[in-house]
């Protein structure tokens, strides 16, 4: 029955119905490999680095890292998620959404900005990077009843795919968004 309404549907309907599909499929997709990645990353915190299990663990992990960037594509076919990706200076984005931040926080919340030593350029969505960073604030903000401080931090990172991570060798930048709040109500 789906197909024959599908098979008489005009092409730009068609087009508009499978994005559509895509869009509702990415979002499935990047929460099963979200949860799967995470509670392998768990599981292999009890395990012994460089045994077997720990090795199967990290692969699966790796494996459910491509369904994530599989999913991104989806997303951005979908146009849920245009990839506007460029070379960025990370440190000068942090510095820019600090100076945000500060502006926005309660003056009971102190912002910390900790930037990498070095150069932190890197090749990414510079729109997504600040709208993500921001709404960590705004969850560390929620997390902190009122009063606390947010650490906003860039490492520069080289991994050669010994450390146990499930990361391709390569240069990495990490961005770590930390703050002093409890934490949410087992409710939430």
């Amino acid at each position: 029955m789906v197909e024959g309404v599908f098979a008489r549907m005009p092409n730009l309907e068609k087009m508009a119905a499978l994005v559509h599909l895509a869009g509702a499929v990415a979002h499935e997709l990047n929460n099963i490999f979200t949860a799967v990645t995470g509670n392998l990353s768990l599981l292999d915190e009890h395990i012994e680095r460089g045994s077997a299990p720990s090795e199967m663990i990290g692969e699966a992990i790796r494996t459910a890292q491509r369904g994530i960037a599989l999913s991104a594509k989806l997303q951005a076919f979908a146009g849920r998620q245009p990839l506007r990706r460029k070379q960025i200076d990370v440190n000068r984005i942090l510095r820019g959404i600090a100076c945000d931040l500060r502006n926005d926080l309660p003056k009971t919340v102190e912002l910390i900005f900790l930037p990498a030593s070095s150069d932190c350029q890197s090749f990414a969505d510079e729109d997504k990077l600040r709208h993500t960073i921001l709404e960590l604030g705004a969850n560390a903000v929620a997390a902190m009843n009122g009063a606390g401080k947010i650490y906003l931090q860039s490492e520069n990172r080289h991994v050669t795919g010994n450390e146990g991570l499930a990361l391709r060798p390569g240069d990495y930048i990490i961005i770590r968004v930390c703050d002093t709040g409890s934490g949410m109500t087992s409710e939430v």
